[in-house]
């Protein structure tokens, strides 16, 4: 009997070692999740382990697939700057030919202005001469799927998630503005000439702030209407709806600005010619976008990097697809399996999108010992910055989040440095809720700080 018991101890003892989640499931973090209301009706899935062994601390629901929502651009900026390298730059290019036509080569660079398209431009005026033959435009580094399949039709007014393109120009979004006229009454200004009608159905109130704003793209996808009510002035950011037709006339008005002319002006779309000479070239670099992928959660230069890396990667057209192959090969070669996961984009707005929170630690955990980490780590959210700007104020310098938000879905992952000098890989997935979205976020905050604490 004695030695039963001294084999069923060690088996225990085994099966508890093996298992550390098991061991330490019971304490602050079960209390606070199995006793929330949340966890009656949403789904909470999270997943904590130690970066320096890959020890799991606690874990619930962690090998579920859940949306990942904007979490996921932490996962895929990863490959696209290893396939891209830190040192890229998006490049727009003016070429000439022996014939006199002119060629834009398109870098489908995310920060691309029309003030930088400007100063490009007037190299040919520069050059003396003020008459071509033909503009060609090489649009040939992205393909035309300006949305990624998942994305909701409604997401074509959503100025978070403008079309993505080769076209890339001025952020993709036109720019409006809300303000009282002498009547007292809310006028909407576009702030570009780029041929387009608001209609404004918005009423002054003192008390709501509310705005619903609507384009028929079937009908005339020029034509933007706004119904609501606001309390005083605001800014509006409305994504363009055809993205080569914005970029094609902001090349006619600098060119008419700028007296140069060309005798055909359909504008092409054609490759460079390898025995074209380059006039002029306006560069961004990669090293700029990571804050806005990392900190400030942009779909537009997320999605931009993730295609453009896929085309690198196989030396083709970037595209989504391309960019999925490039993602399963970077995981796949260091030893995490994708072949339970489902990537359809590179930002997280696909419905379609599914990752478990034990995967994403353990893309953490893999990402912790790579030889480029703390940059990625400085580029992540800290307290009051971007989408963490009022979260978690006194825990800066200890964690480094990556934030994810869409409609009913709240994620948060990344890396805690808790009291006790360890550092922590943490994914935090919560969905299917129908509470207020701050309310989410504290609850994933009284996590954080049980991490921190521990």
């Amino acid at each position: 009997m004695k030695n039963q018991l001294k084999f069923l101890f060690s088996a225990l003892v085994l099966i508890l070692t093996a298992n550390s989640c098991f061991a330490l499931s019971a304490g602050k973090l079960d209390k606070l999740i199995k006793t929330s209301d949340l966890n009656n009706t949403a789904t909470i899935a999270v997943s904590i382990k130690n970066t320096a062994n890959g020890d799991c601390v606690y874990e619930q629901e962690a090998k579920k697939l859940l949306h990942p929502g904007s979490a996921l651009k932490a996962f895929t900026l990863y490959p696209s700057i290893n396939t891209l390298g830190d040192d890229y730059l998006f490049r727009t290019r003016l070429y000439k030919d022996n014939s006199e036509n002119i060629y834009i080569k398109l870098g489908a660079d995310p920060l691309l202005t029309t003030s930088q398209l400007k100063q490009l431009i007037q190299k040919l005026s520069e050059s003396g001469n003020k008459q071509y033959k033909n503009l060609y435009i090489d649009d040939s580094i992205l393909d035309k799927k300006e949305f990624a399949k998942g994305w909701m039709w409604d997401d074509d007014i959503n100025p978070y998630t403008p079309k993505v393109s080769s076209y890339n120009l001025d952020g993709n979004v036109l720019k409006l503005n809300l303000y009282k006229n002498d009547q007292g009454e809310i006028t909407a200004e576009l702030k570009s000439d780029y041929p387009s009608s608001v209609i404004s159905f918005i009423q002054s109130d003192a008390k709501t702030n509310m705005l619903e704003i609507n384009r028929y793209n079937w009908n005339n996808p020029e034509v933007i209407e706004i119904y609501g009510n606001v309390t005083s002035e605001a800014p509006l950011n409305i994504p363009i709806s055809s993205m080569r037709r914005y970029f094609i006339y902001n090349i006619d008005k600098i060119l008419e600005d700028k007296k140069i002319v060309f005798t055909n002006t359909m504008y092409s779309s054609k490759l460079v010619p390898e025995n074209a000479e380059l006039i002029a070239e306006n560069t961004n670099s990669i090293k700029n976008m990571l804050p806005l992928v990392l900190t400030d959660s942009s779909n537009l230069v997320s999605e931009t990097l993730f295609k453009i890396a896929g085309g690198k990667k196989y030396n083709a057209t970037g595209s989504d697809y391309l960019a999925q192959l490039m993602f399963k090969d970077f995981y796949n070669k260091n030893g995490i399996s994708t072949d339970e996961i489902v990537i359809v984009d590179g930002c997280g707005v696909s419905r379609k999108n599914l990752l478990s929170a034990d995967w994403m630690t353990t893309a953490l955990n893999k990402i912790y010992t790579m030889k480029d980490f703390e940059k990625y780590k400085e580029n992540m959210a800290q307290p009051g910055e971007g989408t963490l700007s009022e979260r978690l104020y006194d825990l800066r310098g200890d964690v480094w989040l990556k934030t994810g938000s869409l409609s009913n879905i709240s994620t948060l992952i990344g890396y805690v440095k808790s009291q006790d000098g360890n550092m922590y890989s943490v994914a935090i997935v919560i969905q299917n809720f129908n509470k207020p979205q701050k309310d989410i976020k504290s609850f994933e905050d009284k996590i954080i700080d049980i991490i921190y604490n521990r």
